[in-house]
């Protein structure tokens, strides 16, 4: 895969903002006893962290497997769909969102499915994601109306609101000049409109795929299986340190909100931007700075050390072992 020097530069800049931000926190919140209190976390704890953590993965497997199928005549393998998932979240970890094209690209070699389509069951998947974070977040508005009320006070939103309205405007003008570049595109039968419309087709494909799906509850049941198990994670996570060991699981939502968030930023492997929306989400909850940056440094370094192994096993698996496919009988 190569990467232009744009990019290059792109991924450069947003790895320095993380390691800034990294270093602000640890500059405003360090204190004596940090690297103290991480050697006294309780290990069962952090340990029973990362199996919650890692089950919200194979569960993401088994969903992006009912979006793929549709495109597959032939059974998908589960192993291969959830080795292409850690392998993009590897990805990730070096250069952002480009891991979201690498699953793709390697689960179509495995299993012999477009990768454009691919492509376009993963926008369907990150649509479904953003729906869950919006009704995650609305539960959290539910809980902590009064906190984060209190918290945004010191916000004059109508003068922000103001002043963002010459890029509102500008955002309709660039919106409808795309409408009439696609409009045009779809009109004109020359070669480059062609081949850009038969991408699209492609990618309508895999965005369709939830519309032709045969199980949509086992779909939903998955969905909440992803974000329950990401909130219990943190909840686990909370009984890593004596500080933050009376937080609820209300509190866990609250705290997965502020990470998810966190781990949207450009920044690879969220480094920096989840740290600071963690240990700000828990000083909310009353958890002084210091905790509350041990615990969102631990419960990083717990997601990423689970992407970094079961990632590299995924690449070890996928080089040295190839499922056998089973036909399905019904579809050939």
């Amino acid at each position: 895969m190569k990467i232009s020097t744009l990019a290059f530069l792109k991924y450069t800049f947003f790895l320095l903002l993380g390691l800034a931000i990294t270093y602000y926190l640890f500059k405003s919140q360090y204190h004596s006893n940090f690297f103290d209190d991480l050697s006294k976390a309780d290990k069962t704890w952090i340990l029973l962290t990362a199996i919650t953590g890692l089950i919200p993965h194979y569960f993401r497997a088994l969903r992006w497997k009912l979006l793929i199928q549709p495109l597959q005549h032939n059974k998908v393998s589960t192993l291969n769909v959830f080795n292409a998932i850690m392998i993009g979240y590897l990805a990730n970890l070096a250069l952002p969102r480009a891991g979201e094209i690498i699953r793709c690209a390697w689960l179509s070699k495995k299993e012999s499915i477009s990768t454009i389509s691919l492509i376009g069951t993963v926008i369907t998947e990150r649509i479904i994601d953003l729906l869950g974070l919006g009704l995650i977040v609305l539960i959290g508005l539910g809980i902590y109306f009064d906190i984060i009320l209190h918290f945004t006070e010191s916000y004059n939103f109508k003068e922000l609101i103001l002043s963002k309205i010459y890029l509102f405007i500008a955002l309709i003008i660039v919106l409808l000049l795309i409408v009439i570049i696609v409009f045009k595109l779809f009109t004109s039968e020359n070669k480059f409109a062609v081949k850009i419309k038969g991408f699209i087709n492609q990618l309508k494909d895999g965005l369709l795929s939830l519309k032709k799906m045969e199980r949509p509850f086992l779909f939903s049941f998955y969905t909440i299986a992803i974000w329950f198990f990401y909130v219990l994670s943190t909840y686990c996570g909370f009984k890593m340190l004596q500080e933050t060991s009376l937080l609820t699981f209300y509190d866990a939502i609250l705290t997965v909100i502020a990470g998810s968030f966190g781990m949207i930023a450009p920044i690879q492997g969220g480094i920096g931007a989840f740290h600071f929306m963690v240990s700000q989400c828990l000083i909310l909850l009353n958890i002084s700075s210091g905790p509350a940056l041990v615990y969102a440094t631990i419960l990083h370094a717990v997601q990423t050390l689970l992407i970094i192994i079961f990632g590299i096993l995924a690449l070890i698996i996928g080089v040295l072992y190839q499922p056998k496919k089973k036909v399905d009988v019904a579809k050939s």
